[in-house]
Formats: structure tokens, sequence, C-alpha cells
């Protein structure tokens, strides 16, 4: 059988009756997503995840910027960097760092191309794929997320929800410009069919998964 003969056997199968995913059907209630699925999913896409309980959100971090040897990030500006006091942590230890929310646009975007590493919050997590969701209105959080070699991701336990379609029920009752999914480290086989990852986003991504 020829590759053009396959893949459209598969197209046809993935259209078939008999594969429609059920979830599809219309919903009102939101499923809360299982840590344990998420932390296997994620997992299974590269990232790295860290299990942490509130008290140990500071040297969870710590543990982390020692390991990459990090010596300047930049911070979100959201409630959970200053919740878990991460630019306490940060100065203790000799790392230059800065908060998107004190740049200029055009500076911000000079710096997040230079930095080693970001840490944002986000919105939500999806258990099934292991995804962070984060939603924005303009770039700044979005290349935080992409942009540096490495990105550390705080999630509380309370935030995850079972799969697409629990995140789509929230969403259609918000005004988004745009919103983001982080699954794992970026890969590619574009050259020479050899996986690399990556290539389109930081080397490492890193999960704090919260328990609240």
């Amino acid at each position: 059988m020829s590759s053009r003969a396959m893949i459209l056997e598969k197209l046809r199968a993935a259209g078939s009756p008999e594969r429609i995913n059920r979830e599809v059907m219309p919903r009102s209630e939101i499923r809360r997503g299982d840590a344990d699925v998420f932390i296997e999913k994620a997992t299974a896409a590269a990232a790295q995840v860290i299990k942490t309980t509130v008290d140990n959100v500071p040297q969870a971090v710590r543990d982390i910027l020692a390991e990459i040897g990090c010596r300047n990030l930049l911070l979100s500006d959201e409630g959970i960097i200053r919740e878990f006091k991460i630019e306490a942590v940060v100065g203790e230890m000799g790392i230059a760092l800065q908060f998107t929310g004190e740049l200029p646009a055009e500076e911000y975007r000079r710096q997040i191309f230079q930095v080693e590493a970001g840490i944002s919050g986000c919105d939500f997590a999806l258990a099934d794929s292991g995804s962070i969701v984060i939603k924005h209105d303009g770039d700044k959080q979005r290349l935080l997320s992409l942009a540096p070699d490495h990105y550390i991701a705080l999630v509380k336990a309370s935030q995850l929800l079972k799969d697409r379609f629990d995140l789509a029920l929230l969403l259609e009752k918000e005004k988004t410009a745009a919103v983001t999914l982080i699954t794992g480290v970026s890969r590619t086989a574009d050259v020479a069919l050899q996986v690399v990852l990556g290539m389109h986003g930081p080397r490492k991504v890193y999960i704090l998964l919260i328990e609240d």
C-alpha cells in the first residue's frame, strides 16, 4: 500500500462513526482532573513534574534554579508569584530578576530572549494531556513560557480540569483574546527524521504541582 493510500485510510477510520468521541456531547458541569493522571501525561511529554505542598514551594523553586545554574530570569506579574514570595527566593540566591510588568514592551521583547528562565502561574491545567493553560490578552505571558531555555510553571491542584472539553465550557463564558496550551517540551523530526526536543520553545519545562 502506498503512503498516500495509508494516510487516506487512517483519515477515513478517524472519521468513522465508531471513532466519534462521545465527550463532544454538550455538558454543563465542570469535571476536575486527577493529579496522578496529570503527572503521568506531563512526564510522558518530557516535562519534569514536582509534586509539592504550599509550604515547600519556595524550596522547590530554589532547587530547580540551582539545578539549572540560573543567573537571570523573568517573573510574571501574578498573585501566585507574590503569594509564594518567589522574588525573595531568587534574591537570596543572587540571581538577577525582573517582573514582566516592569518592562516597557520593546525592552520586554529584548530581555525575554536573553534570560535563562521564566516563571509564571497558569489559569488551568488539563489532566488528560498534562497541559498547562494560560489565558492572555497580550504576548507577555505567552513569550515568558516560550522564549527562555527553561520554563517553570506553578500549578495548583485545584486548577486541574479533566480535559479540553471542560476547558471549552469555561472559556465559552469568557472573553479571552488568546489561550496557550503548553504540553511538555516541544519536539520535531523535520530534520532527517531525528526527534529533537526543545526546538520551538524551552529546552526544559518544570511544573510545580502544588497541593492546595
